[in-house]
């Protein structure tokens, strides 16, 4: 998987309405765009989009915790932002990885698990 899936690809349609992020607390990490990862995860209009954005903020938190280490490390390096990284292999590895666990995160929070179930009672 690559660091770029989680991004939406950019439109210079009239009608494009700009991408929502979800709150973060912390610049340092590549944001997630909801409509991506809506349509990553398989999600129908049973989870509301609000939903959706709590979920990947609470997500976000879990895995700035996780990942908690490599941001020291990187910050004392002189790095503000993951991305500032991104341009050698062990930051585009680190960048997948936040991506991929924020991913797992919001599928283990609206939809019970790794594989996802039919019938979820989020949203």
């Amino acid at each position: 998987m690559r660091a770029e899936q989680l991004e939406a690809p950019s439109t210079t349609e009239s009608s494009f309405s700009p991408p929502r992020y979800p709150d973060c607390n912390d610049p340092f990490w590549p944001r997630i765009e909801l409509c991506v990862l809506r349509e990553r995860l398989q999600l129908d209009g049973k989870v509301s989009e609000a939903r959706l954005a709590v979920a990947v903020r609470c997500a976000a938190i879990e895995a700035a915790e996780e990942f908690a280490n490599w941001r020291s490390a990187l910050r004392g390096h002189g790095f503000r932002r993951l991305e500032d990284v991104c341009g050698h292999a062990s930051g585009r590895a680190l960048s997948i990885c936040y991506r991929s666990f924020v991913e797992a995160a919001v599928r283990r929070d609206l939809l019970g698990g790794p594989q996802g179930r039919e019938g979820c009672s989020h949203g």
